[in-house]
């Protein structure tokens, strides 16, 4: 599984280089822009086309999910809101918020694996090995988060997790599509 979460702030083409990545097989984008007004956020989902409405989480405005047919809600830890239908996932920084909590979602995060690309000395604070240990009988989804890019996926791999979540490594590249081409190839290797 990989999943891509959108640039905090609004992109040059932005839409067109979404298109793109749904184009080539981007099956979960997770639309996050925590300064948009409900108005901003609509007209954002607006200009995605309607075939791929159903690949989108929402982190703000959870309400839009059932009105536009998206995927479904990226949750904070503060906010324990329901969902009438779609996916439900959230965010962790710890073995033990994970332990507490993560039975409950679809999915979660577990951040960050590895330095951060995007956010400057936002530094990881896990160990590869410990990492594998702890996942290794986990039912939950646990996708890595944090500093991936094609050159950790194999990594990623061996430690255990279901998935991987890309922000900086697709957004910070010239070339956004090419990377999320490049990483998937490795994903899917």
């Amino acid at each position: 599984m990989i999943i891509i979460i959108s640039n905090p702030s609004p992109l040059a083409y932005e839409h067109e280089i979404i298109r793109h990545l749904f184009n080539e097989g981007l099956e979960i984008f997770h639309l996050r822009k925590k300064e948009f007004s409900e108005n901003t956020m609509r007209s954002f989902i607006e200009n995605i086309p309607e075939p791929h409405l159903k690949k989108i989480v929402l982190h703000s405005h959870h309400h839009l999910v059932k009105e536009y047919g998206l995927r479904g809600v990226h949750e904070s830890q503060k906010f324990r809101g329901e969902m009438q239908g779609g996916t439900i996932s959230v965010s962790f920084h710890s073995f033990e918020e994970l332990q507490k909590f993560g039975i409950k979602y679809d999915y979660c995060f577990l951040s960050p694996i590895f330095d951060s690309i995007s956010k400057e000395g936002y530094k990881s604070g896990f160990n590869p090995d410990e990492v594998k240990v702890f996942l290794k009988d986990r039912k939950e989804k646990v996708i890595a988060l944090g500093g991936i890019d094609e050159h950790k996926v194999e990594t990623v791999k061996e430690i255990g997790f279901s998935g991987i979540a890309l922000l900086g490594a697709i957004w910070q590249d010239k070339y956004p599509v090419d990377k999320y081409i490049r990483i998937k190839e490795r994903w899917l290797k």
